[in-house]
C-alpha cells in the first residue's frame, strides 16, 4: 500500500470515529420540586419500545433538587418516573435541560424538542380546559336567562368547535415533528385512547401524506398494520372479529386472540 494511500485510510477512520462521536446525545438535567412528597425519593428515566420499559437512568431527590447526567445513542421521549408513578415527559436530548415540578405545573426547559414538546402540552391543555368549562357556561347562560335549548345549543357548537381545534392541534404537531422524536412519541400517545388500532379520520390525515422516515418507526408502522386490518373487519369487508389492544403506558400492542 502506498502511503498516499495509507493516509486517506487513516483519515477515512477518523472521519468515521468522529462521525460516531457526534451520534452520541450528552444530556444533563438539573430538576427543581417544592412537592415534598418527593424528597428523599428515587426518580427514573424510562423509555418505551416494542419490547417495553427500559430504566436509561435514575437519581435521588435531596432538598428539591435531583440531577441526571449521561450519553445516549440518539435523542428519546423518556418518562420520569417516581415508583410507578409517571409524573412527565422529557426529551433527552444533548445539552442542558431543567425539570420544574410543582403543585400546580410539570415543565422540562432549556432544550429545542423540550420547548417544542411543552408548548404543545400548553396549548392542548388550554383547549381541554375550555371544552371542560362549555357545562358551566351553559349553566351560566341559563342562569342569567337564556333559553335553555339556545343555552345547550351554543355550548354544543362552541365545544364542537373547540374539539376540532384540539384535532388540528395534535395533527399540525405531528405533521411537523414527523422527522424527530416527537411526531411517532405524539401519534403513540394518540392512540393510547382507543382500545383497539383503527384508523380515524385523524389519524388518516396524519399518515396519508407522511414521510417514510415517520412511517417506518417501529410503533406507528406495526400499529398501521394491524388499524388497517381491524378497519376492513369492522367495515365488513372481513368476517373476522377485531383482535389486537394496545397496552396503555406502553409502545406494545398485545395481540389478543378471540
Amino acid at each position: 500500500m502506498s502511503k498516499e494511500s495509507k493516509l486517506l485510510t487513516i483519515v477515512m477512520v477518523i472521519a468515521g470515529l468522529c462521525s460516531l462521536t457526534s451520534c452520541v446525545e450528552q444530556y444533563t438535567i438539573a430538576g427543581n420540586t417544592s412537592l415534598p412528597m418527593l424528597d428523599g425519593r428515587k426518580l427514573y428515566l424510562k423509555t418505551s419500545s416494542l419490547h417495553g420499559e427500559q430504566k436509561i437512568d435514575s437519581c435521588e431527590v435531596i432538598h428539591g433538587q435531583f440531577n441526571f447526567d449521561g450519553k445516549l445513542d440518539s435523542t428519546v421521549v423518556a418518562e420520569l418516573f417516581v415508583d410507578n408513578m409517571s409524573l412527565m415527559p422529557i426529551v433527552v436530548e444533548n445539552g442542558k435541560i431543567k425539570v420544574d415540578i410543582n403543585v400546580l405545573d410539570q415543565k422540562a426547559s432549556g432544550s429545542t424538542l423540550n420547548e417544542k414538546l411543552y408548548k404543545f402540552i400548553d396549548d392542548k391543555a388550554r383547549i381541554d380546559g375550555e371544552i371542560e368549562n362549555t357545562s358551566n357556561d351553559e349553566i351560566d347562560m341559563m342562569m342569567r336567562g337564556m333559553h335553555p335549548f339556545d343555552a345547550e345549543r351554543i355550548c354544543r357548537e362552541r365545544s364542537a368547535r373547540l374539539s376540532r381545534s384540539s384535532d388540528s392541534l395534535v395533527i399540525n404537531f405531528i405533521r411537523s415533528n414527523y422527522n424527530n422524536v416527537l411526531g411517532p412519541e405524539m401519534f403513540r400517545r394518540l392512540c393510547m385512547q382507543f382500545h383497539y388500532p383503527i384508523i380515524t379520520p385523524q389519524i388518516r390525515l396524519i399518515v396519508e401524506n407522511a414521510p417514510e422516515k415517520f412511517l417506518k418507526n417501529p410503533f406507528v408502522r406495526e400499529y398501521l398494520e394491524i388499524a388497517r386490518r381491524n378497519t376492513a373487519i369492522l367495515s365488513g369487508e372481513s368476517e373476522e372479529e377485531p383482535y389486537c389492544r394496545i397496552e396503555r403506558h406502553s409502545n406494545a400492542i398485545k395481540v389478543k386472540q378471540k
